[in-house]
Formats: structure tokens, C-alpha cells, sequence
């Protein structure tokens, strides 16, 4: 149905939230960015690599950032210390492939890491050209263009030279979600979607709580964070048609309502690149891991 590395692709006929609020037509990605949105398509855009018409019965918000497990992702709940000094670089780079492919099929865009092997990371991004975050402490990590680089310095965080807060209040666990807070702390959940509903059900405001699943986008100056022109073309889409997604979608509060539930998404879009589409990882082959998991049998026993 869709082409992986599709430079074009077009939208129509869906819901989708802009800072205005939720908007009814179109969304036109051209490469890493959406190129335009509005209510009717012009007659070239529909020459795209990829077209998909959702008969009005579809939603699609931007993808999130979130503080998650990436190679430490398939001990989550097992061990929160596990030597893999034992394994080969190529093993631990597999790990983190896995818990990158877990984070973005979760509609997590813009994973961060808080980890001792952030060669690993960074290598999986690099080699599959994707962007990811690094928590890390301050001037131990080189900048890279695949990198959204946080770092920590005597109890603070920052971005670039930016101090964004306390490492305390600026770090927060999904259910203490708050205006302060910079990374939501999804490390250790056994279903990343958990901890996204867990952020929709901690804050009062639906709206409020996708911005702070959505800010460090905006620190980073990457875009706004909404489904507009000039945006990353990270996107989000639930297909409403969907008999185990339908739902009453004719009012704001409807809308919000299909966020707010933090199902898996239908269609994860990652720098314009169809990654995840209705159940399918299209982007970053995994290996099976259980092999590497005999080698570490008696640390995770």
C-alpha cells in the first residue's frame, strides 16, 4: 500500500490537530518536512508517492518525545542493571534497534536515552538515518546530526546552553506530569503506550498534556510541535476506520478522545518515511535477540 522512502505523500481527507485547533482536509509531506495542509489538495499533489484518502475517518497529531529504554528496552522490568560487557558492539546495536522500533511504532518520534551505551544508539540512528535524543551528562557527548542532545550539570538540565530547570522537576514520571516538565520519564514501562495514556490521564487538559509529549520538540527548535506547514513530518495517524478505533469524531472533545486513549497508532510517520503502517515495522530491520539473551543469562537470572 505505501512506499517506505516515499519523498511525497499525501493525506486527505482526515482530521488533524494544528496549533488553531483540529483542522478537516489535507496534510502534504515532502521529505523530512510537511510542505502544506489546508481543506482542498491541488491537483499535483495528488501525483505523490503515496496517497491515501481516509474517507474522513482519521486523525493525525504529531508524534511524541519521550525519556524511554533503548537498549536497555528488553530488560524492562527484569533487571535494572545488566552488565553487557560480555557482548560485542554489534549486539548491544541490535538491542538498541529493538527498543528504537518499540519506541517509534508506540508513536514516540523522538525518543531519548539515558544510557551507557550511547555509541550504540547513536550508531543505530545513524545507520538508519533517524533522529534521537541523548540525556547524558554535560561535555561528555559530541554533538551529531542525528542527535537531540539534553545534558545534566550539578542537578540541572539543559539544551545547548540553556538551563531548561531542575533535573527534579524538569524530569518527570508520567503520572506527575506538569507544566515544568521537560522529559517524561518512560524508562522501565513494559508498554510505552502505558506511559503515554498514564501523561493524557495525570494532566487535567488533553491539550496540555500532548504539549508536554510534545515539548521537547519545540526546545529543541525542531518545529511547534502540531501538524503544520514548516512542521516535521513525525506524524501520528489513527485510521478511525478501524472497527477496534472507531469512534464519535464530530466534536473537539471526540477528537481529543481518540489521543487521550493512546492506542497504537495505525501509521507512524518518521521524518516523512512510513516506519510503522498497520501493525507492520517497515523501517529498521530487528534480529532476534534471544541468542544475546543466553550470554546474559545468569545477570537477568
Amino acid at each position: 500500500m505505501s512506499s517506505l522512502t516515499a519523498s511525497r505523500s499525501l493525506l486527505n481527507n482526515t482530521w488533524y490537530l494544528s496549533r488553531s485547533g483540529f483542522k478537516k482536509g489535507f496534510v502534504f509531506l515532502y521529505g523530512t518536512r510537511v510542505m502544506d495542509e489546508g481543506e482542498e489538495p491541488v491537483p499535483e499533489y495528488e501525483l505523490s508517492e503515496l496517497v491515501i484518502d481516509f474517507e474522513g475517518k482519521a486523525l493525525i497529531v504529531h508524534g511524541y518525545s519521550l525519556l524511554v529504554d533503548i537498549v536497555e528496552y528488553v530488560f524492562r522490568g527484569v533487571s535494572s542493571n545488566v552488565d553487557l560487557s560480555v557482548l560485542s558492539r554489534d549486539e548491544i546495536k541490535k538491542l538498541a534497534e529493538v527498543g528504537l522500533v518499540n519506541a517509534y511504532i508506540s508513536g514516540v518520534t523522538l525518543p531519548v536515552a539515558y544510557t551507557r551505551h550511547i555509541e550504540a544508539v547513536v550508531n543505530a540512528a545513524r545507520e538508519n538515518g533517524v533522529r534521537v535524543g541523548i540525556l547524558a551528562e554535560r561535555g561528555t557527548v559530541s554533538s551529531n546530526p542525528f542527535l537531540v542532545l539534553f545534558e545534566i550539570d550539578s542537578g540541572k538540565l539543559y539544551f545547548e546552553d540553556r538551563v531548561l530547570g531542575t533535573v527534579e522537576k524538569s524530569v518527570c514520571t508520567p503520572h506527575r506530569a506538569g507544566n515544568n516538565c521537560v522529559l517524561v520519564d518512560a524508562r522501565g514501562y513494559g508498554n510505552t503506550l502505558t506511559a503515554v495514556e498514564e501523561v493524557y490521564r495525570s494532566v487535567s487538559s488533553v491539550k496540555e498534556a500532548y504539549e508536554i509529549l510534545t515539548k521537547p520538540y519545540r526546545i529543541a527548535g525542531v518545529d511547534e510541535g502540531y501538524v503544520e506547514k514548516g512542521s516535521a513530518s513525525d506524524l501520528i495517524v489513527y485510521d478511525l476506520r478501524n472497527p477496534l478505533k472507531a469512534s464519535p469524531h464530530s466534536r473537539e472533545d471526540h477528537l481529543y478522545a481518540v489521543m487521550a486513549r493512546s492506542q497504537q497508532p495505525d501509521i507512524v510517520f518518521v521524518g516523512g518515511d512510513v516506519f510503522f503502517e498497520f501493525g507492520e515495522n517497515l523501517a529498521i530491520p530487528i534480529s532476534r535477540v534471544d541468542t544475546i539473551l543466553v550470554k546474559l543469562k545468569e545477570e537477568i537470572s
